[in-house]
């Protein structure tokens, strides 16, 4: 049966790593778990950034200015509602 995760090996600097130890053990995680977390929130921030960008991009290619693109959003967001 293939496993249902995969191993990553990282070095840290020794004061980093005694900062996560502690961390988990005020959590009562493992350092495992801390750093998994720590991962996806940075995967997670990474995309929005990304998003955003690519937003910001397409708004000045379209020459939108920041006051179109709140009351466009706004209306996206009312279209939405019931």
């Amino acid at each position: 049966m293939p496993r249902k995760s995969e191993v990553i090996s990282i070095s840290v600097p020794p004061e980093l790593a005694r900062d996560v130890a502690a961390l988990a053990t005020a959590e009562r995680r493992s350092r495992s778990e801390l750093v998994r977390e720590a991962l996806r929130q940075y995967v997670l921030m990474s995309r929005w950034h990304r998003l955003r960008r690519t937003a910001s991009l397409q708004a000045v290619r379209l020459g939108l200015r920041p006051a179109d693109v709140e009351r466009l959003v706004d209306e996206a967001r009312g279209a939405r509602r019931p």
